[in-house]
């Protein structure tokens, strides 16, 4: 199976994507599934949900930390944000759901090396396609030397992007419910293309501009 486990949507402030075009787009990929990560915000799962199909949608959310970006998948309620990462991993864990490190070694929104010792994640996010071939390579090397699972997705905030990474199950068909167990059992692979230089243009300039009209403040 093949599942893009990280795609923001309009819920999020930057990304003007609908659930139902995002859900169209994983349909025409022919991927089995996707995940709806929206920052700190829960609202675009229903959405997505009412016009799955057949196509898993995995709920999420990608919580803004003291350090950096936790993905926290089988959550349906927020999370508050800036808590120390320690403190959000268990929040997701009270709720059921798995914690992942979402792009661990991204500047500027990745938990970076410090906290990824301080909490117990299920995975690390290895291969997200927004963020340079050294910082995924960094979480793959981190993961393999610590025996913790991980995930790939394609971080994408346009269409054009669903895709571009995603989580590999050698499985048969699964419920939504029964990837997130896969997750929290390190049984997922990740595989996917890595930010070129294209991309980057693309990334700064977007983030950069973004970040001025918030006011210079984070997601």
């Amino acid at each position: 199976m093949r599942l893009d486990l990280h795609n923001h949507t309009r819920y999020s402030p930057d990304s003007r994507v609908s659930p139902t075009d995002l859900v169209a787009r994983a349909r025409q990929l022919r991927l089995d599934g996707i995940a709806i990560t929206d920052h700190n915000s829960v609202a675009g799962i229903r959405e997505a949900e009412a016009v799955a199909g057949d196509l898993i949608i995995l709920p999420g959310i990608e919580i803004s930390t003291r350090s950096g970006h936790v993905i926290a998948y089988g959550v349906r309620e927020p999370i508050p944000r800036d808590l120390s990462v320690g403190e959000t991993v268990e929040r997701i864990t009270a709720l059921g759901g798995v914690a992942v490190a979402a792009h661990p070694y991204r500047f500027w929104s990745g938990v970076g090396e410090a906290a990824l010792s301080e909490a117990r994640f299920a995975a690390y996010e290895t291969c997200n396609a927004r963020t340079l071939r050294r910082g995924n390579e960094r979480a793959h090397a981190r993961a393999a030397a610590r025996s913790v699972g991980q995930t790939g997705g394609s971080d994408s905030h346009f269409l054009d992007e669903v895709g571009r990474a995603v989580t590999v199950l050698e499985a048969g068909r699964l419920r939504a419910e029964d990837v997130v167990q896969w997750i929290g059992a390190g049984k997922t692979g990740s595989q996917g293309t890595d930010r070129g230089a294209r991309a980057t243009v693309r990334y700064v300039s977007k983030a950069v501009g973004e970040w001025v009209f918030r006011g210079m403040r984070r997601i």
